[in-house]
């Protein structure tokens, strides 16, 4: 805040925050209706079309689209007092399969509004929620948020950058996708390398059951699902790779999760770790991290409070492990070889090749 800011000047300011976080409603209201994507086939409409293609009620459908208009996610025409989408917003907001497609995000917001009115009594005791807390919705939104990214650009892009594990993966090797979620990046191996066996973790409940859907629909048969609760990382050296996605920054133990990382790779193997980009003081983060207020917000609701979910939780928050604390902790649980992988194609990770 400028220090010559007025009152009136500030209040309008915070009162932009209010209508984006009405508008991320609104917009996961677009989304799974189906709004978006008719208008991005069918091009400009009027409310009355736009409902009657949609079998919604027309004066919900128009009041929608008047707000829409007015926070500029939908284009108006006056003359023919119709609705379409630009070219950027139909990749945004309707094109799933589209690198910069954010729907996931706003379903992953949304869902957390409910955990809000529990988070005072966080602030008082310092023990936060787990994400299975946080219900389904969100662990499908962070699949979705993610899911473009493992499906198109892990296998061709990122893992021929990890010094010759292709070749292995080729041939066949064991591998262990730890925090694997939905199993978008599981899946995504497994596919591609049919000689390697896959074993996906994750203690999140709901986050198994949408892995177990996945690897059933995509009929997978060298994919297997752990619950580390019940079936921790084995600590016999016998994983040829290694991957986490963004699962470090969240854990309650981080330290104890990267012993366990490093005792189940075998001498010569490899960990993919990819973690949110951040810098090492928040001074560094408010004036270069143009994520940073993203990233913080997130935090406070979402990572942090994971890490928070058990009393003795670190709570590294959602910039907390970043590349110094990557490496310094990395360093410390036993893993000789830290190296940044040069990946341009996630404007929020960054990815390490570690080794022992």
């Amino acid at each position: 805040m400028s220090n010559t800011m007025s009152t009136r000047d500030f209040a309008s300011q915070v009162s932009q925050s209010v209508t984006g976080g009405l508008n991320c409603a609104l917009t996961l209201l677009g989304d799974q209706l189906g709004l978006y994507r008719q208008l991005a086939e069918s091009g400009a409409m009027n409310s009355t079309q736009l409902a009657q293609q949609t079998q919604l009620s027309e004066r919900w459908v128009r009041e929608w689209l008047y707000q829409q208009a007015c926070i500029g996610q939908i284009e108006y025409l006056k003359a023919s007092d119709e609705f379409y989408l630009s070219e950027p917003a139909k990749k945004v907001l309707a094109e799933t399969d589209h690198p910069a497609y954010l729907g996931g995000m706003f379903q992953s917001v949304v869902s957390i509004y409910d955990t809000v009115n529990h988070l005072p009594e966080c602030f008082r005791s310092g023990t936060g929620h787990s994400f299975d807390d946080k219900g389904e919705s969100c662990a499908c939104g962070i699949e979705r948020m993610s899911r473009k990214f493992q499906a198109d650009h892990l296998v061709p892009d990122l893992l021929p950058q990890i010094d010759g594990m292709v070749e292995r993966l080729k041939a066949g090797a064991s591998i262990a996708d730890v925090g694997c979620g939905g199993a978008t990046s599981t899946i995504a191996m497994a596919r591609a390398f049919p000689n390697s066996q896959f074993t996906g973790y994750d203690i999140s409940l709901h986050a198994l059951d949408r892995a177990r859907n996945n690897i059933n629909a995509a009929g997978v048969k060298n994919l297997v699902l752990h619950n580390p609760v019940d079936q921790p990382l084995p600590e016999d050296a016998s994983f040829d790779f290694i991957t986490t996605f963004d699962v470090i920054h969240d854990s309650t133990h981080p330290d104890q999760l990267i012993s366990a990382i490093r005792h189940s790779l075998k001498e010569d193997g490899a960990w993919l770790c990819a973690d949110v980009k951040g810098l090492p003081t928040f001074a560094e983060n408010l004036e270069d991290n143009p994520m940073a207020t993203l990233a913080y917000s997130f935090s406070v609701l979402v990572c942090m409070s994971a890490g928070l979910s058990t009393a003795d939780g670190a709570g590294l928050g959602t910039l907390g492990f970043h590349k110094d604390k990557a490496r310094e902790m990395t360093k410390a649980n036993g893993f000789s070889r830290f190296r940044e992988v040069p990946f341009e194609g996630d404007a929020f990770n960054a990815f390490y090749d570690i080794r022992p």
